[in-house]
């Protein structure tokens, strides 16, 4: 995947420039919510797809353990997690109603990710989209991410990481960097992507003459407003940010 997404599976369209939506709309599916959170209650949660085309919609639905390693993130069938129905069929005008059901235990600590990939039975390949799925964990304080923040690589060709340590996901959008006289340099517009909990994300960065020396990182974290991040985000030992 590209710098601008933290994906595996994507529709090849641009996603729309602000960070994560409450809708989505794919050629004539519209889909909401597109990020499902499984509460450790009630076990599932659901989301809606919508018809607004003259024609009808078929396809089907399917569900990934979605893991993150170095830079790779590898999407494997779920086997603790059932969607229902998978088979879909929507009518013009209609809408269908799609549950997300764990079958597993429930989290200890630490949340889980999945991936719900919807992708339709004819057209070309950009119709498929793929959702980002969390199973909270038992616990009585909402998870949270923990970041670690650094620079890597040569000045020609930089790089940000991002380790978290936390037992929630980090998913950061519009990216930019400050540097000392207070200068902002848009980096990533829109969604950059998400870190898991215990996994790392690499994004390249532009060159810069200073290396990003003495600046700082400011995003917004999880849909909320930008911060910046070392307010939020420890900085890893010995970087400069």
């Amino acid at each position: 995947p590209g710098p601008g997404h933290g994906h595996v599976l994507m529709p090849r369209p641009a996603a729309p420039a602000r960070g994560v939506l409450a809708a989505w709309s794919v050629h004539a599916l519209e889909i909401r919510p597109v990020r499902v959170s499984v509460p450790a209650g009630p076990a599932h949660a659901e989301l809606w797809l919508t018809n607004p085309d003259g024609a009808p919609w078929s396809g089907q639905a399917r569900l990934y353990r979605w893991e993150q390693a170095g830079d790779q993130e590898q999407l494997v069938p779920a086997t603790d997690l059932a969607v229902s129905p998978a088979r879909l069929e929507i009518a013009p005008g209609q809408r269908q109603r799609v549950r997300v059901v764990r079958l597993g235990a429930v989290p200890d600590a630490v949340q889980q990710g999945y991936r719900l990939v919807i992708s339709p039975d004819t057209g070309v390949g950009d119709a498929r989209y793929s959702l980002p799925v969390f199973v909270e964990p038992d616990r009585p304080v909402p998870p949270v991410p923990r970041l670690q923040v650094g620079t890597e690589g040569s000045p020609s060709a930089p790089r940000l990481h991002l380790y978290n340590d936390g037992d929630g996901h980090a998913g950061l959008a519009d990216l930019v960097f400050v540097d000392a006289q207070g200068r902002r340099q848009p980096l990533i517009d829109g969604l950059a992507g998400y870190v898991l909990p215990r996994s790392a994300r690499r994004w390249d960065l532009p060159p810069r003459p200073d290396g990003y020396a003495g600046g700082r990182f400011r995003a917004r974290l999880n849909d909320a407003a930008e911060a910046l991040l070392p307010a939020v985000i420890a900085p890893a030992p010995g970087t400069e940010l």
